[in-house]
């Protein structure tokens, strides 16, 4: 029962700790973003800072660049002795990107990334896709 205690503890102030860090984050956008709304005001006084629509953050990062996915996705394949499922490459790739692939949301992450990456291959009939099942696609190197 103490292990259980001890562990709630431990959670408790991890996400504690996370959460001071957001707030401060929080607190610097709010200034940066008073700061841009000021700088407006000095070029266009009668400007309307209302009229300002806010963007969808998506949080997307560049895990790869320019051409980089579609080159490793190509050497995965070619190396790999059967079809992989986007899953496997995605895990491979990331081993090689020495990325965590245990943490489940940078995973998830990646591989929406490589999917766009894996339609454009498979459009241009560089990759096909060999196989399916309920939740994974098969991928080769097309003949």
């Amino acid at each position: 029962m103490q292990h259980v205690v001890s562990q709630l503890i431990s959670k408790k102030e991890e996400l504690s700790g996370e959460m001071k860090f957001y707030k401060s984050k929080i607190q610097q956008l709010e200034e940066v973003i008073k700061s841009i709304d000021i700088s407006i005001k000095v070029f266009d006084p009668k400007f309307d800072i209302k009229n300002i629509k806010t963007k969808r953050y998506t949080g997307n990062q560049n895990y790869f660049k320019r051409g980089e996915s579609h080159v490793m996705v190509l050497d995965v394949l070619r190396k790999a002795k059967t079809p992989l499922s986007t899953n496997e490459i995605t895990i491979e790739l990331m081993k090689q990107k020495k990325l965590d692939y245990e943490d489940q949301d940078l995973v998830r992450n990646i591989q929406k990334s490589l999917n766009g990456t894996l339609k454009k291959q498979a459009e241009t009939k560089t990759i096909q896709i060999v196989g399916k099942d309920s939740l994974n696609i098969q991928w080769a190197i097309s003949a």
